[in-house]
């Protein structure tokens, strides 16, 4: 049995109402229940709209910043090399773990920014291209 509200004429009536079948209805449904409150539960969804995008500069595509937090272990590369596309710049240790970042394009190295065993952070520059 359910108990519903229902209006007829502008008059309140509750009612109890037998379910026969529901169509609607999933059999044992399972549904998570976060036991502790988030975040989420207390916010509501707003309609904002979405950053416009932003144009790359020639003086983006002129640096080259790190992906990542961690310490140079190489750099194959010196001032003034010719490099192209996914040429390997530096070696980075990140977590124990080796990271190749390559040259993002074809170009000429102007300056190197950093030095073996320095520790970088993301979004760090490392290079500047001619």
């Amino acid at each position: 049995m359910k108990r519903l509200m229902i209006t007829v004429n502008g008059k309140r009536y509750e009612v109890e109402v037998e379910v026969v079948h529901d169509d609607d209805a999933i059999e044992n449904p399972q549904i998570y229940r976060s036991p502790v409150p988030t975040i989420n539960s207390y916010v509501s969804p707003v309609n904002t709209p979405l950053p416009k995008k932003t144009k790359i500069s020639a003086a983006t595509k002129k640096t080259l910043t790190s992906p990542i937090n961690g310490v140079i272990l190489s750099i194959p590369v010196k001032e003034n090399d010719a490099v192209k596309s996914n040429d390997v710049l530096f070696t980075v240790e990140a977590m124990k773990m080796k990271t190749n970042i390559a040259s993002p394009q074809d170009g000429k190295i102007k300056t190197i920014h950093v030095k073996v065993s320095e520790t970088i952070t993301a979004g760090q520059i490392l290079i500047t291209f001619e």
